[in-house]
């Protein structure tokens, strides 16, 4: 009978096992988007001076409403190939997955992608919430070099794009795109 080897893990199993040990010894718990916390007190008194025990009690209730908005990402190019000289347009698609809560100040970070140049926004629309987009540059992409501004045509990476859309309701997605130009 051959001793039994021990099975290796795959990157997948490293990284599980990895995350896993990250979170050892924690105890954590999320309350759901629209879970009402209900919290009661209650007093009680009592006087000697009636006859026969006499206590009065008194409850008081406080009711938090748990509003967490949630919200997702996805980048999507309108192709999947594209040769030299062609254009490329990304859609940055934000939702707020929260049925009870408007999300806020919601910023996108994206990095221009490697041997591409920028060409022109493409539109946006802020998910019918009343929300308004702005848009930001930078060369470094450090804190503070950002610069509320569109760069312009022909600008070469690595250049980074911030957007920002201060309000998204409830239920609601929202988007932005641009174009670049492959090199």
């Amino acid at each position: 009978m051959k001793p039994k080897t021990p099975q290796r893990l795959g990157l997948t199993g490293m990284v599980v096992v990895c995350l896993l040990g990250l979170g050892a010894g924690r105890v954590r718990a999320t309350t759901a988007d629209g879970t009402m916390i209900t919290n009661v007190a209650t007093a009680t008194f009592a006087t000697p001076s009636l006859a026969g025990p006499y206590a009065v009690s008194y409850n008081a209730s406080a009711y938090v409403m748990v509003q967490n908005p949630c919200v997702a990402i996805r980048k999507d190019p309108n192709v999947t190939t594209q040769s030299a000289g062609g254009t490329v347009t990304y859609t940055l698609w934000v939702v707020n997955c929260s049925p009870v809560t408007s999300a806020f100040n919601i910023t996108i970070t994206d990095k221009l992608p490697d041997n591409v140049t920028y060409d022109q926004p493409r539109g946006n629309w802020n998910g019918g919430s009343g929300g308004t987009w702005t848009s930001w540059e930078s060369a470094t992409g450090a804190t503070n070099a950002w610069v509320q501004a569109t760069p312009p045509s022909g600008q070469a990476t690595p250049y980074y794009l911030r957007f920002l859309l201060d309000q998204l309701g409830p239920a609601k997605s929202a988007m932005i795109a641009y174009s670049v130009v492959v090199l």
